[in-house]
């Protein structure tokens, strides 16, 4: 139970006495209730409630005392217990001293004497709640009075935070700048420093290619050179050439993108000349190719240059990976609002693995590409041009089964 008191103050035992009677018998479950005779009893009184814990809800004074007349002890009161409720009792009161008592000790009500019992105990229980609902805003605006306090200094330390996170992230993005600036004059010194002394070697190889030299011992100074020889030569410098090459424009496409030129394309007719482009190839492969396609396919608009990369990188994949004899096939098929274009072939497949990971940057394309000397970015570039047409490009197949590209292109732009 909280220590909550009631004061009833009179000179009058009888009228104390009355007033012990009417409170407890409505509100002795929920308080206490104290009775002093006079003012400086009552003051006494408090100090000792004070001392002992209590609080002081309610005080019932009359203004008729000898000493201290109720105006008096209610201002006296109101200044050491401010949250106290104060109600006055008299037959003779004057209105002087009511409103003193309003004024300066907060009166809540003032009461005649002789009193109903149901008004006292009516006006004691709303002066009861009255104080509990005070205490209790009090409470509350307590408490959010230190929330704000609080909610001020973790503003404060979110503030320092974020500008120390800020500031650390602009150390980042300078130092990532640094480091992108250091990776493109690398791919710049790769783009000049060494494709130009190989594009200078292949040039000076060709030339030789396309002359007769003629041995002559009295020449130091000349070499005589196998045909077989200075082909291979040439066959190396190429491949270095495109291996430059492609690893330039793997970098320059994660930043800019792949360009591409939208225009409307008839995919089977575009097979069908990418297999008669590279029939001769083929055959010295001692592979074949077959074109399934629809004649009657719906065009399409995608760029043809680029699409023609990404047939003739499977195609020379699926060669250089396998022994000689396989054979190629590609088709194309509508699906839904989707051209599908597939390239097979009945080579030594992959695990389905190695599939998911074939169009990654650096992919070799599992045991297949122990026959490649590539660096495994030519199918990651597919991927970036099928991207670039908003399409999707996949790979499926078994050990043994074969492998089968596919990839979907937009019929409309």
């Amino acid at each position: 139970m909280e220590k909550i008191v009631i004061l009833c103050v009179d000179d009058e035992p009888t009228v104390l006495n009355s007033l012990k009677i009417d409170l407890r018998r409505t509100l002795g479950q929920t308080c206490f209730i104290e009775t002093a005779q006079g003012g400086e009893e009552a003051l006494e009184l408090l100090e000792e409630l004070q001392a002992d814990g209590y609080q002081l809800a309610v005080v019932i004074a009359d203004y008729i005392m000898p000493g201290l007349k109720g105006d008096e002890l209610l201002k006296r009161i109101h200044e050491t217990h401010p949250n106290a409720i104060n109600i006055m009792l008299s037959g003779q009161a004057d209105l002087d001293a009511v409103a003193r008592s309003i004024e300066h000790a907060r009166l809540y009500r003032f009461m005649s004497k002789p009193w109903r019992v149901d008004d006292l105990t009516l006006t004691a229980e709303k002066a009861l709640q009255f104080y509990r609902s005070s205490r209790q805003i009090e409470a509350n605006n307590a408490e959010i009075y230190q929330l704000n306090a609080d909610l001020t200094v973790l503003n404060n330390h979110l503030e320092e935070q974020v500008s120390h996170r800020t500031e650390q992230l602009r150390q980042s993005i300078q130092e990532l700048e640094a480091l992108s600036q250091l990776k493109d004059d690398f791919f710049h010194a790769v783009s000049h420093d060494l494709r130009t002394p190989v594009a200078g070697m292949l040039m000076v190889l060709r030339r030789l290619q396309n002359k007769t030299i003629d041995f002559t011992p009295e020449l130091p100074q000349s070499v005589a050179i196998a045909r077989e020889t200075l082909d291979r030569l040439v066959q190396g410098s190429e491949r270095q050439l495109k291996l430059l090459e492609t690893l330039v424009e793997a970098h320059f496409s994660d930043i800019h993108g792949i360009p591409i030129t939208l225009e409307l394309v008839n995919l089977p007719t575009l097979m069908h000349q990418i297999a008669l482009d590279y029939e001769s190839w083929l055959q010295e492969q001692q592979a074949t190719i077959h074109v399934e396609a629809d004649p009657h396919l719906a065009l399409i608009y995608a760029d043809p240059l680029q699409l023609r990369r990404i047939f003739e990188n499977i195609i020379t994949n699926a060669c250089k990976h396998n022994r000689p004899g396989i054979e190629i096939t590609l088709n194309a098929f509508q699906d839904l609002d989707k051209m599908r274009c597939e390239i097979r072939d009945n080579g030594i497949g992959m695990t389905q693995d190695e599939c998911n990971r074939l169009f990654d940057r650096y992919a070799r394309g599992g045991a297949r590409s122990k026959r490649s000397t590539g660096l495994g970015l030519g199918l990651f570039l597919c991927r970036q041009i099928i991207q670039e047409h908003d399409g999707e490009i996949y790979a499926k197949s078994e050990l043994g089964q074969g492998l089968t590209v596919w990839f979907t292109l937009p019929i409309k732009p």
